[in-house]
């Protein structure tokens, strides 16, 4: 039995199984995740209405694993590039038309880097096959600050968010106004 575990994340140890909503046995130190993005078993209108309940910014809920699967800082971004929504908009301001369309984004943005193989930045994050992702070639809006939106030309940001960075076009991405 071999563990290889590149970005030392992870662990490997026995668990009690518990049962799911769908009549499938998980471990239960795993239980309090949510579904994956992609998952056919989601509840979309439930995740919605979770994410209409949240006065969070709208990107902090997207990284929330007990909201919502799968989703990490890279594709959080393009899918916010592409619904034209600022990372910190409140998610209970946005209405359920405009969280539907999100969540399409944000399931084209992870379908289309699984077919690329993720996305590679350096030798640490390749796949088990030791081959590197290529959807790092696709983004539009994360690692771009300084080049030009390509909807509307004006130039990417980059701001400090969360210990982390958050990518937008300005123009595309406002800001949202105090109080919403």
């Amino acid at each position: 039995l071999y563990y290889v575990d590149q970005r030392m994340f992870g662990g490997l140890y026995l668990d009690e199984l518990v049962d799911t909503t769908h009549n499938q046995r998980i471990p239960r130190a795993t239980s309090h995740i949510a579904r994956d993005v992609l998952d056919p078993l989601l509840d979309r209108q439930e995740v919605i209405q979770t994410i209409r309940s949240r006065k969070a910014p709208i990107k902090n809920v997207l990284l929330n694993q007990e909201i919502i699967s799968g989703i990490g800082n890279i594709y959080a971004d393009e899918a916010l590039w592409r619904s034209k929504i600022h990372y910190l908009t409140p998610s209970c301001s946005l209405s359920r038309t405009k969280i539907d369309g999100l969540l399409d984004h944000v399931c084209d943005v992870m379908t289309s880097a699984l077919a690329a193989g993720g996305t590679t930045f350096d030798d640490l994050y390749v796949g088990v096959n030791g081959e590197s992702g290529w959807f790092s070639l696709s983004l539009a809006a994360y690692g771009q600050d300084g080049e030009p939106c390509g909807r509307c030309g004006r130039t990417i940001v980059r701001e400090a968010w969360s210990n982390r960075s958050s990518f937008r076009c300005p123009r595309c991405q406002p800001a949202p106004r105090a109080g919403r």
